[in-house]
Formats: C-alpha cells, structure tokens, sequence
C-alpha cells in the first residue's frame, strides 16, 4: 500500500483503473486507517496505565521502552495520516459521497488527538520526574558525603583520643622511668605529635576539638606530674635541678633526646632545646629562661611549643 500512495499518487489514470479493477481499495483504505487508529488506541491506553506506576515510567525511560513506543505511536499516526489525506483527496477528486466515513474519521481523528495530547503530558510530567529524582540524588550525594566527613572526623578524633590515653597508659606505667621526669614529659609530648594525636592536631588546628584535646594533654601531664613529684606541682625549682639528672643518663639516652629535640631554638621553644641541650652534655640555657621554675610551668610551656610547633609545620 505504501508503494501505492508513494509512487502513484497524482497519477489520475493509474488510480481510476486501480478502483475499478480493485473496487475494494478504497473501503480497504479506511479500515485500515480505522484499525491504524485502533492499534494507536491500544498503545495510549497502555501508555496510560504504565503512566500510573512510578517505577515503571523510569524503568521504560531507561531501557528505551517509552521511546519505543513512543516511535512506533508516531509511525501509526504518520502512516494513517498519508494514507486518509491520500484516499480523501482521491475521494474529492472524483467526488465520491462518503459522509459517513469522514464522520467516523473525523471523530477518530478527535480521539487521537486526545490522546496523543495525554501522551504528550505523560512525557513532560516523565521529564519532571527524572528530573527530581536526579535533583533528589544528587542533594543525598551532598548529605552522604557530609555525614561521611563527619564521621571520618569523629573516627580521626576518637584515634588521636585513644592515641593520648595509650602513650599516657606507658607514662603511668612507669615504662620511661629511667629518663628523669622533664625528659619523660618532653618524649610523652613528642611521641604524641609524630601519632594520630599529632596527625590530628595538624590536620584541624584551630578547631575547638583540638583545643579540647589539649586540655586533656595538661590534665593528664599535671595529674602524672603531681604522682611523680610526691606533692605540689606549683613549687618553684632551679633549672639545674630538671636539667642536670639528664646530662647523667647514659650515652644513648642522651642521643635519643637530642635527636628529638633537635628541631627547637632557643628562642620559640626554650625548655625543649634546653633538654636537648643538656643532653649533649651542655649546660648553656637561654637568655630568657626562667631562673626557677614549677612542674606545672614545665608542662604548660612543653605543650606550648608543641601547640607552637604543630601550627608552624601545618602552615608550610
């Protein structure tokens, strides 16, 4: 039928045999058309139905399915518009009286336009959803990905927490007693500062969780400090006495602490280049040391220069 329409349309002579050879052509014609329209029906009604389930419209949409059909509703319209147009301008040329298939088509025609205009809002309201559904995502990948940082940072805390308990853990436990009591706060500090502790403090300096943390590094020093020291931490001592029990240790207690405490001056972090300093067996102290000094200054101006220290290198 196609070739018909195609290749002999505008050919009087060839359809007027045509008819009279084969009168039924043009009743053909129109049912065809009619059952085109009913098969487009069929596809609208489903289309409708599917349009009610959510899951499947999105599921159609991404196989391809809607498009599908979408193709095939819009080949039935094309065809059975070419194929009406062709028979109804045949009709008129020869003046054919067929007022009741026009009624039936015009009506039909009606019909598909409704639902072809259904379709059509089945489509943009398709549209809107893929669309807040991809909104929708995309605003849980943003909440996901903060609860994530949060908790990746509740995780790093509770590390450098427990990471300040454990060195504590060994302090108490008196694992570092053969340092003197200066020393062994000086490698607590230090110990925590190349750990999670440290690694956390760098990486969120300034934050009110690192202040928090450091609180409980001058709570638990100052608690460890009064049981080592047998009585009040507040007693003011000649620096000789915290350094000179170093310059006694052994040769390689010695390295140990001048190795770790070679990163300080004399100017930004006096107490732990004294220590070091002492341990190479030198009993120079800067200029603006103390004359005397408590426990509890030693432990406030050691975590000092750490809390110096960590925000000097997290700036590089």
């Amino acid at each position: 039928m196609s070739e018909l329409n195609y290749n002999d349309r505008g050919n009087p002579t060839t359809l007027d045999e045509l008819r009279k050879l084969h009168p039924q052509l043009t009743e053909k014609a129109i049912v065809d058309y009619v059952n085109g329209l009913e098969v487009l029906d069929d596809h609208l009604r489903f289309r409708d139905q599917i349009n009610n389930q959510f899951s499947t419209r999105i599921l159609d949409s991404i196989t391809g399915r809607t498009a599908q059909r979408q193709q095939i509703i819009d080949r039935n319209i094309t065809n059975s518009f070419e194929i009406v147009s062709f028979w109804l301008e045949d009709i008129q040329v020869n003046q054919a009286k067929s007022d009741i298939a026009i009624a039936h088509l015009a009506g039909k025609l009606q019909e598909t336009r409704a639902g072809v205009m259904r379709l059509q809002e089945g489509h943009n309201e398709l549209v809107e959803d893929v669309q807040a559904i991809k909104q929708r995502l995309e605003e849980f990948k943003i909440e996901v990905d903060g609860r994530f940082t949060r908790l990746e940072f509740e995780v790093q805390y509770l590390s450098a927490s427990d990471h300040l308990q454990q060195v504590f853990n060994k302090f108490e436990a008196g694992n570092l007693n053969k340092y003197p009591l200066l020393a062994r706060l000086y490698l607590v500090i230090d110990e925590l500062y190349w750990g999670k502790f440290g690694i956390y403090c760098r990486s969120q300096f300034g934050t009110s969780e690192v202040d928090e943390l450091m609180r409980q590094l001058v709570n638990k020093a100052l608690i460890q400090m009064k049981q080592d020291l047998g009585g009040d931490i507040s007693e003011l001592t000649l620096p000789k006495k915290w350094l000179s029990p170093i310059q006694d240790l052994p040769e390689e207690s010695r390295e140990v602490l001048s190795y770790l405490s070679n990163w300080a001056d004399p100017q930004t972090a006096p107490v732990a280049w004294a220590i070091g300093n002492a341990a190479l067996l030198k009993s120079e102290i800067p200029e603006d040391f103390p004359r005397v000094f408590s426990g509890e200054y030693a432990i406030n101006h050691l975590i000092y220069e750490n809390k110096k220290r960590i925000q000097r290198n997290n700036d590089y």
